[in-house]
């Protein structure tokens, strides 16, 4: 399978690039051939809001003129797609959320109506967030924007894994690494996917999907 990961963190060697890092190495070993993008690296402007891109029915469109689209016709071509952020403000970076916002040109007709479709539509996608303090009262708003945009998509849920209470890669030991790839190794399953809750000096926890 061609996997696509976003990095949206700016640091190419921080939490998040070394959590996502085990993840693509996992899936690399399992035979599926992995491309990341380093979204920072890029220009992805926000989205103008202008609508223009409905005006093309067979694929996707927009009237800038940067990397945004290229990032997004290689989203439609992939089988499976991660996106990887650190937690700011309790949300995705700008980064991230540039690209998820110029995003609104996958689709066509209204959420929940017959002429609803998606290019990604039944798209793997899976979401990997790393965040310094607790997962409660700081992560769940990023994971609900997620799954949201997932209905949005039609797209199926590969999974979620927060990685917590971590501010150095040097935190993040040896369980949270067989973690993400047991994580990695779930990407594909049929079943309704998980996510995990990692604390860094604890137990790992499972917290099945709704």
């Amino acid at each position: 399978m061609k996997v696509l990961s976003l990095l949206g963190s700016a640091r190419k060697k921080g939490n998040t690039a070394t959590v996502l890092g085990w993840v693509e190495a996992e899936l690399q070993a399992m035979g599926h051939e992995i491309e990341r993008i380093h979204l920072p690296s890029k220009q992805i402007n926000g989205c103008l809001g202008c609508g223009k891109c409905k005006e093309i029915p067979d694929r996707p469109g927009c009237v800038q003129k940067d990397d945004g689209l290229s990032v997004i016709e290689q989203m439609v071509v992939s089988d499976a797609v991660i996106y990887a952020s650190p937690l700011y403000y309790w949300g995705f970076t700008a980064h991230m959320k540039a690209l998820i916002d110029r995003s609104y040109c996958l689709y066509r007709g209204t959420c929940g109506t017959p002429g609803h479709n998606s290019f990604v539509e039944g798209q793997r996608q899976a979401l990997v967030v790393t965040a310094a303090d607790a997962f409660e009262n700081n992560t769940e708003l990023v994971i609900t924007s997620f799954q949201r945009a997932l209905v949005y998509s039609k797209a199926k849920s590969a999974g979620e894994l927060m990685v917590c209470n971590s501010t150095t890669p040097e935190e993040l030991g040896e369980e949270i690494r067989e973690q993400t790839g047991k994580f990695a190794r779930q990407i594909f399953n049929e079943t309704n996917a998980p996510y995990a809750l990692m604390i860094p000096g604890g137990a790992p926890m499972m917290i099945p999907a709704h």
